[in-house]
């Protein structure tokens, strides 16, 4: 018996149909986009009643893959990219559908500054304050008022698939972590910001924990997704904190979560917040655990740049990525430390949340052709400096984490960490062992587990976890590692001059 787990992500939306052995049964997924406004660049939103139909889609894809009758279903959940956000009315009609991508509230967080300053910070763990919620509610206050005035209900965008499933407003404190209106320490919706911005409490979901059976398909969502009608729904939590829970996460460990971004993630089983505004904090999907963040922010995204972009002019574009891809192993296992000189620098970061905003030029260093003594650039070594940049932007974040803990063995799951080839660069750059999953997609399996506890098929997140996920043969740094010392220095001096332009 199945249970099945929605991924509503960035550039895309996920179903997996999942067993009681964490065994994928089902697979569905459709990529989405997004809306400009006319006259606001910087902002983002998406079509609620579009990626309604993706959601239901993809979930009854997933159904039809598994060969299963819909019956056979336990349990649905779901989980969903942080930072974003769905404004609802009193009758549960969307008003407003923002990504994490939408950049509206840089217009608007000087609202939060002036009312609240470095308590901001304190209590919700996060800078700046343009990300979250109230800087986006602020928005519309200036904006477009009538729609602030209508807004009865707000949703992060998991919760909101969970409302559209169910109807029930809930979330959990992962989740709400993300929205910058929860109180991380005290794990409660927070009086202070609410009443220094003006800000009904009332719109905001009522608190339940990951892996709580929270309502049931209603007979409308069963008719649109192919589930069956009265179905568990489970709570769920954020991709990163699903990811978490599929990498078995434990106190002082440092998980890699790295797909089309990076999240360097250490957990704690204590509260523990930056006050110098560089690093994030949030509570952990898991009762009585926090997490510190450090993220190298776009990450994977650049691999498919820069092989889309070698692929470009191929007679089938399509099928030379996956060619290439599916090659990497044997395109990159000549190429040493250091890519034959060159240096990528296109976007990874150390993560600074004070300077979020800046974008620093893209850079690639490389010897020039002419110079006899040296490899001229080719591809090999273009997509290995990529893979490098990535493991030493990774690296730079670990470091600042290991300033409260440094454990001994690093975790890394996502769609990078498929890549041996990348797995053993990184094990090399920061010189310690790597341990991944067999299962790579972390937020499903990590959704999964949640929907598993609802089941009852266990009887905690960590119980689940444990039954659920099998690990891979871990990776020890080899002979090249001394070398990457002297490369992740030369990167550190080329990503700082990109950053400080």
């Amino acid at each position: 018996m199945p249970v099945a787990a929605i991924d509503a992500g960035t550039t895309g939306v996920r179903c997996m149909i999942v067993g009681k052995d964490g065994e994928v049964l089902g697979l569905g997924r459709r990529t989405w986009g997004y809306e400009t406004p006319e006259f606001l660049e910087i902002a983002k939103e998406f079509n609620p009643s579009r990626f309604w139909d993706l959601i239901c889609a993809v979930t009854k894809e997933a159904i039809n893959a598994s060969e299963l009758s819909p019956s056979k279903i336990e349990s649905v959940v779901t989980t969903s990219q942080r930072h974003g956000v769905v404004f609802l009315d009193s009758d549960g009609k969307e008003l407003y559908s923002g990504p994490n991508i939408d950049a509206r509230g840089a217009m608007s967080q000087y609202v939060i500054e002036d009312a609240l300053g470095k308590k901001f910070l304190e209590v919700t763990g996060c800078w700046p304050p343009m990300m979250f919620t109230p800087a986006r509610m602020a928005w519309f206050e200036e904006e477009e008022p009538e729609i602030h005035q209508t807004v009865a209900h707000v949703l992060p965008i998991n919760d909101w698939i969970t409302f559209r499933l169910s109807g029930e407003y809930v979330t959990e404190p992962a989740s709400a972590s993300a929205t910058g209106c929860y109180d991380i320490k005290a794990q409660k919706w927070s009086e202070e910001i609410f009443s220094a911005l003006g800000f009904d409490k009332a719109i905001l979901p009522s608190l339940r924990r990951a892996g709580e059976i929270v309502g049931s398909v209603t007979s409308e969502a069963a008719k649109d997704s192919g589930l069956p009608d009265g179905l568990s729904v489970t709570q769920g939590s954020t991709d990163t904190h699903c990811a978490l829970l599929a990498a078995q996460a434990g106190p002082g460990e440092i998980t890699v979560i790295a797909g089309s971004t990076t999240p360097v993630m250490l957990t704690l089983d204590n509260h523990v917040c930056s006050s110098e505004q560089t690093l994030w904090s949030s509570c952990h999907t898991v009762p009585g655990m926090w997490t510190l963040e450090s993220n190298a922010m776009l990450t994977g995204a650049y691999i498919e740049w820069v092989i889309g972009l070698l692929c470009e002019l191929s007679e089938d574009p399509e099928r030379c990525r996956k060619k290439t891809f599916d090659s990497l192993p044997e395109l990159l296992k000549d190429i040493p430390p250091g890519s034959n000189e060159a240096f990528a620098g296109l976007g990874p970061r150390i993560m600074d949340s004070t300077r979020m905003a800046d974008i620093p030029l893209a850079r690639l260093h490389f010897p020039q052709p002419a110079l006899p003594q040296v490899k001229p650039l080719d591809s090999a070594s273009l997509i290995h400096a990529v893979l490098e940049n990535i493991a030493f932007a990774v690296r730079g974040n670990i470091e600042q984490l290991q300033e409260f803990e440094d454990p001994p063995i690093v975790k890394a799951i996502g769609g990078i960490s498929r890549s041996q080839v990348w797995r053993q660069i990184l094990s090399n750059s920061i010189g310690k062992p790597v341990m991944n999953p067999k299962q790579f997609e972390g937020s499903l399996i990590g959704a999964a587990i949640c929907a598993a506890v609802g089941a009852d098929w266990y009887p905690n997140l960590n119980k689940a976890s444990e039954a659920m996920v099998a690990w891979q043969p871990t990776l020890e740094p080899d002979e090249r590692a001394s070398e990457y010392e002297f490369y992740y220095s030369r990167w550190k001096e080329i990503w700082s001059l990109g950053s400080d332009e």
